[in-house]
């Protein structure tokens, strides 16, 4: 998502290094650098790990903006941010079938995780979509926002298309859904009408042992 993207920036400035910099440190190219804090891609597991090692922050402070209480280089601010930040108990609904655009959270869930996250109107699916992979490996969970409010450059969404919902990454100028998978295999969709929008994706938390 692009926080990830923020939050390598915000800790390669804390150090006052420039793409390049960091791009040698982190074994990778300097526009790979770039195309991350843009978000226009994700780093990939082995790449976070090299970054969380070149930035001297956590790799689940630059994934998803948490903690695992220690110091995680990147300052008071972001610890104080998370542990403001209420536990909510997000249901895990069924992937939308059917009326899509009418989807109604009362569905019975099928289980429940427990975040600190801040969203109006939560949610969760289960998310194993190659379209997207690369932001959201197999067995992610992604926590969404009913209420979207407007579309963000670079957030990715669950929306209404053709009678399924999908998730992608909005991006405007012009106006379009990208996927985040392998290049080239998924195409981009260009709305030629206002998109239904289900939620925004707020949160995506990944189960490593498949259960």
């Amino acid at each position: 998502m692009t926080q990830v993207g923020q939050r390598i920036r915000q800790a390669r400035m804390r150090k006052r290094w420039s793409q390049a910099r960091l791009a040698k440190a982190a074994n990778v190219s300097q526009p790979t650098v770039a195309n991350w804090e843009n978000g226009s891609h994700s780093p990939r597991e082995a790449a976070l790990e090299r970054l969380s090692a070149a930035l001297q922050v956590q790799r689940l402070w630059l994934l998803e903006g948490q903690t695992n209480g220690q110091d995680n280089g990147a300052g008071t601010a972001a610890d104080a941010g998370y542990f403001s930040t209420p536990i909510l108990h997000v249901p895990v609904l069924p992937w939308p079938q059917g009326d899509i655009q009418s989807m109604s959270l009362d569905a019975p869930p099928l289980r429940h995780v427990a975040a600190a996250v801040r969203a109006q109107s939560p949610f969760a699916l289960d998310c194993d979509d190659l379209a997207v992979s690369r932001a959201f490996p197999a067995t992610s969970t992604i926590i969404f926002d009913r209420a979207a409010g407007h579309l963000r450059d670079g957030g990715f969404y669950l929306f209404a298309w053709n009678g399924e919902a999908l998730v992608r990454r909005w991006r405007s100028q012009p106006d379009r859904f990208e996927p985040a998978g392998d290049p080239g295999r998924y195409e981009t969709i260009f709305p030629d009408s206002s998109p239904v929008i289900l939620g925004r994706a707020v949160m995506a938390i990944r189960c490593l042992d498949g259960g």
